[in-house]
């Protein structure tokens, strides 16, 4: 999850700076001091941009990114809360034994899935998306 983590806090900074850099060029001035706090904790990331006076918050949360289930390899899979190695790779092999999933309720016929409860099975389909 660093890999996302770290994605999620470089977009926060460019979105809180966005602001400070529209001004007019000639209404610009250059900030005295600027502070970037970046903060994670479980599921959220928040950036805290402290220039001069005004302060800016951003959360940003990383149940936002999804992993596409017909495109991902095993490495981004693993990434998604509540899949393992085995897991991933059992995906893989159906994907290509049976084709791209339909839907997200595919995801029970694979193995491995099959017994999960369903709302363990609802949280990590919450986390994949099914793109063409």
């Amino acid at each position: 999850m660093s890999f996302y983590r770290s994605l999620l806090a470089s977009i926060a900074t460019v979105v809180l700076m966005t602001p400070v850099f529209a001004d007019d060029v000639s209404d610009a001035t250059v900030p005295s001091k600027e502070v970037i706090q970046i903060s994670q904790s479980g599921d959220e990331t928040k950036a805290t941009v402290v220039t001069g006076d005004q302060t800016e918050q951003a959360t940003i949360s990383t149940e936002q990114i999804k992993v596409n289930l017909n495109k991902a390899d095993a490495k981004e899979l693993i990434k998604v809360k509540g899949l393992n190695a085995a897991k991933a790779r059992a995906i893989i092999v159906y994907r290509k034994k049976h084709g791209d999933f339909k839907s997200l309720d595919d995801l029970a016929k694979v193995k491995g899935f099959r017994k999960m409860k369903s709302d363990k099975l609802k949280e990590i389909q919450g986390q994949l998306t099914i793109e063409g």
